[in-house]
């Protein structure tokens, strides 16, 4: 590794600034960014800024382009991510939907869950966004509604075969025979199954 020919340019970037900046500036993206123009001022080999920071050679390269030409407004966060599907009229409407029964939009079901409130988006609106998403924009429209869970346990026929069939699976002959009809023998069901 060798000494970095990067060099900052811009005549208001210096340490006292930078550090001045940081003071006045609270978001950590801001202070990896600081950290690497330090790192450029005093020298440190961009292989090395790059590994330590976790950010791309080609990214420091490009922030140094950017705080060349424009200074101090170079290390405003510019970083806006991917646009929000969640509009006001989807999320009114998914306020509205959500305190009603599944049933009076047209699904056979009693409660909503994570998969039909996806699947009412898709149809609806033709937004599709994963379960995770799905999670969040509920929490942010504050929604009272939990969304059932399924849960992926083992399917109703072992379950019961576990109960029938278990290593000690015995009926209580004297709960039995209130729940019997009349002239039925409790004991026919209390034997062991083999």
């Amino acid at each position: 590794m060798g000494v970095s020919h990067l060099t900052i340019m811009h005549p208001d970037i210096t340490h006292d600034s930078l550090h001045e900046y940081a003071m006045r500036q609270c978001s950590a993206r801001v202070g990896v960014l600081i950290a690497i123009l330090h790192g450029v001022m005093d020298r440190v080999p961009i292989d090395r800024l790059s590994r330590t920071l976790k950010m791309s050679r080609q990214g420091i390269y490009n922030f140094v382009k950017r705080v060349n030409e424009h200074g101090m407004k170079g290390l405003e966060d510019d970083h806006r991510g991917r646009p929000c599907k969640l509009t006001a009229e989807v999320a009114e409407d998914l306020k509205e939907v959500l305190l009603q029964s599944p049933m009076t939009m047209g699904y056979p079901r009693l409660r909503w869950d994570n998969l039909l409130v996806r699947q009412y988006l898709r149809e609806r609106h033709g937004v599709d966004i994963g379960r995770s998403q799905l999670m969040n924009w509920i929490r942010l429209l504050g929604s009272p509604v939990k969304l059932a869970r399924k849960k992926n346990g083992k399917p109703l026929y072992e379950q019961q075969a576990v109960l029938v069939y278990g290593s000690s699976a015995r009926l209580d002959p004297v709960i039995l025979a209130q729940w019997l009809p009349e002239g039925c023998q409790p004991q026919l069901f209390t034997e062991d199954i083999q």
